[in-house]
């Protein structure tokens, strides 16, 4: 039986191949589409060395082997790729002028979190969108106000409404004092810094805020740095002559749209991304800066200090290379006029209950519990005057 192909078919199966990359890439149908895109690009080029000659057929050879190294490479990174994937519903996360990605709209937003390969369930929760497109947090309704600001540890991801930092701080106030959590997900100080500069957010804040609270720790300045995928549209800040200078978003124009598609590669994120979010010393000197920046802003624009819960490097390596340790950081916080409390907990203060979600890393609930105690002393002791007279 004769299976050899005709010339004029394999052109036809080449244009249904090329199709199907353009579906792909258009539509990304599953979460390793690239891998696909990859295997149909190295049999549509090898489907043209079948029918072309002489020194084009030769620079069809050399392209067909890139594409199937390239295949290879993404299918090993594929296998071994044991990411968790975040699902949220819509309307949570859309483009936000000044702080990059925020919710559209008030509501009720169901997430959930599962592992890429398995499908097994790393949280279900809830998360409520006030009318100011803030976490809710039950508390006062008007009079002086504590206002949170951060990201996930702070909003209160993968927990449901009643478990996040901000709501059980105020619920040890018995809800007598007002407390607005402007956290978000993946936020860093760029955001709280813009959001002062702005303020998009004073007429939620009100006329009598009392303290602002920025959970934060050296992982944050990889964010500053715009090191990872996901802060494409946040704020960039810069050192100019010595003043913290805002220049546009962390990922204008073209090198936005390349990020994005390279981001789509599991081998691109588990083989070069890691080197890309290495901080270096110039990173962090810009993390520390912007924050003292915020601080001084909501002095001299708020008439309030800034409270920095700090949590320790997310690894006993991070740091290295940067010629910044914990402590520095937190002594060149506290020279710059901020308040810092460490909030970093052990196994022995939990009585060894899990201070993280189990294979997420955000904290628990029983964590929040235990910061909110820990910040609620440091106020009583350090900032007399900022929590209403009669509070417990």
């Amino acid at each position: 039986m004769n299976l050899v192909i005709s010339r004029k078919s394999r052109y036809a199966i080449i244009f249904v191949i090329v199709c199907l990359i353009v579906f792909m890439e258009t539509y990304q149908p599953f979460p390793s589409f690239r891998l696909a895109t990859f295997s149909l690009a190295f049999l549509a080029l090898a489907l043209m060395v079948s029918v072309l000659r002489g020194k084009v057929r030769d620079g069809f050879v050399v392209l067909a082997s890139a594409a199937f190294g390239l295949t290879f490479i993404e299918t090993l990174a594929v296998i071994f790729d044991s990411r968790s994937v975040p699902v949220l519903a819509n309307g949570f996360t859309v483009p936000q002028p000044v702080i990059g990605l925020g919710p559209e709209h008030a509501g009720r937003f169901h997430a959930e979190k599962t592992f890429r390969k398995s499908g097994d369930q790393i949280y279900s929760v809830d998360y409520t969108i006030d009318q100011n497109l803030l976490r809710e947090t039950k508390s006062a309704g008007t009079g002086p106000t504590i206002v949170f600001f951060g990201d996930s540890f702070t909003f209160g991801e993968g927990l449901n409404d009643a478990d996040t930092l901000p709501q059980i701080f105020a619920d040890l106030l018995d809800r007598k004092q007002r407390v607005l959590n402007l956290g978000y997900p993946a936020y860093g100080p760029q955001q709280f810094l813009a959001e002062l500069q702005t303020g998009r957010f004073d007429s939620v804040i009100g006329e009598q805020p009392r303290l602002f609270i920025f959970q934060t720790g050296a992982g944050h300045a990889e964010r500053v740095a715009c090191r990872p995928f996901w802060v494409l549209r946040w704020p960039r800040y810069e050192l100019e002559n010595g003043d913290v200078v805002l220049k546009g978003t962390c990922h204008d124009g073209p090198t936005r749209g390349i990020r994005i598609w390279f981001e789509h590669m599991a081998s691109f994120r588990m083989f070069v991304e890691p080197y890309l979010q290495r901080i270096t010393h110039d990173d962090v000197e810009l993390y520390i800066r912007v924050l003292l920046a915020a601080a001084k802003l909501a002095k001299e624009k708020y008439g309030v200090a800034t409270l920095i819960p700090y949590n320790l490097a997310p690894a006993s390596h991070y740091l290295d290379g940067t010629g910044f340790t914990d402590d520095e950081i937190i002594q060149r916080l506290r020279d710059g006029g901020a308040m810092v409390v460490d909030v970093s907990l052990t196994k022995e203060q939990a009585s060894g209950a899990p201070l993280t979600i189990k294979n997420d890393g955000h904290p628990t609930a029983l964590a929040n519990r235990l910061k909110a105690s820990i910040i609620k002393e440091y106020i009583e002791g350090h900032a007399p005057g900022v929590l209403v007279a009669g509070l417990p």
